[in-house]
């Protein structure tokens, strides 16, 4: 009934467990400011009498808006259901079957997933032991396999945090005109490189963004920015309808009032460096550019287990040669309870 490949096949998933503290899928769990909540309450309210309608099937209000904020076009624009449901759009439009897709290793896990579940194979390089990316070695492993039709760059990276130097990543792209070079920017509004110019700049790129790491991840909304044939291209495979009124209007509300979440962001950035400055003694702490930081020990597994008794919940990573725990920045006062029970930890240990 169903394909033999779905026997073996795992999709991603999170483990469920009781917390309380929750810092483990990177999103930003601050308050809203209060005006921002009860606008957002407004728009959902006016909303509700076009529930009856499918919502524009390309997603254009949201598209106009964008276009607006980015000052571009709307056609430079491609909305999806998450930007996950992008990834698998460009994969679909880009690759057939056997060919292959890059990463970096470790990366984020649904590039493999996706390219898997639609027979596209996978390459990757490793990030060296000193945690960086070895623009060089990267250039000559893609260049060895015509196959590899998309090459997909997270940075800031997920799950370590650290961001691809700008004219690094420009080598990779000049580099494969003919290959399509995805910069996956989810965590952009938190680091301090902007890559949009390599899309304005070069005809074979394209740069994933997303609304679900400044606050809003439950209303499933991202976005790519890439020149007009790239967008027209990976429309073809686009599903209709494929997001909703409510997070559209929503997606549209933030952008008009973008200012309102700078608080929000600012506070994770003073938080990532106070957690930073507060573990290093203790930890190897990653440079990380992401709303999150990430900490190399050889007792991850033990640490893990610790804080998961305490009910704090953290995302724990294998990268091969080492392994990581990624902790999600969160309020400051639960933030507070990490750094306390990390430290405690390993106090505990010198007794």
């Amino acid at each position: 009934m169903f394909r033999s490949k779905l026997q073996f096949f795992t999709n991603y998933s999170t483990p469920v467990f009781e917390y309380t503290v929750k810092a483990d899928a990177n999103e930003n769990l601050l308050d809203y400011p209060e005006d921002l909540q009860i606008l957002i309450a407004d728009i959902l309210n006016k909303s509700v009498k076009d529930l009856c309608f499918y919502p524009e099937i390309n997603s254009q209000p949201l598209k106009q808006e964008l276009a607006k904020f980015y000052n571009l076009k709307e056609e430079n624009f491609i909305i999806g259901n998450g930007s996950d449901q992008i990834i698998q759009i460009i994969i679909q439009a880009a690759c057939d079957k056997d060919d292959f897709i890059f990463t970096l290793y470790p990366s984020f896990a649904m590039y493999k997933i996706t390219a898997d579940l639609f027979d596209v194979n996978h390459s990757f390089i490793d990030i060296t032991q000193n945690w960086e990316i070895d623009v060089e070695e990267t250039v000559k492993k893609i260049g060895k396999n015509e196959r590899i039709k998309v090459i997909f760059i997270d940075t800031p990276n997920n799950p370590t945090g650290i961001a691809l130097d700008y004219e690094k990543l420009k080598m990779i792209v000049k580099s494969f005109p003919e290959k399509l070079v995805v910069i996956d920017n989810a965590y952009g509004e938190y680091c301090d490189i902007d890559y949009l110019s390599l899309v304005l700049q070069n005809e074979n790129v394209i740069i994933l963004k997303t609304f679900s790491k400044i606050g809003f991840a439950g209303i499933r909304c991202g976005y790519a920015i890439g020149n007009e044939r790239i967008i027209e291209n990976l429309h073809k495979v686009k599903p209709p309808y494929n997001v909703n009124i409510l997070s559209q209007q929503i997606a549209i509300s933030l952008l008009k009032n973008f200012d309102r979440l700078k608080d929000n962001i600012d506070t994770v950035k003073n938080e990532r460096l106070r957690m930073a400055n507060a573990l290093k003694s203790f930890y190897f702490v990653l440079p990380s550019q992401a709303n999150f930081i990430s900490i190399v020990d050889d007792e991850v597994d033990y640490i893990f287990d610790y804080l998961k008794d305490k009910k704090i919940l953290v995302k724990k990573f294998d990268t091969g040669f080492k392994k990581l725990l990624r902790i999600t920045l969160g309020k400051p006062v639960d933030n507070d309870i990490i750094l306390e029970n990390l430290i405690n930890y390993k106090r505990g240990k010198q007794i």
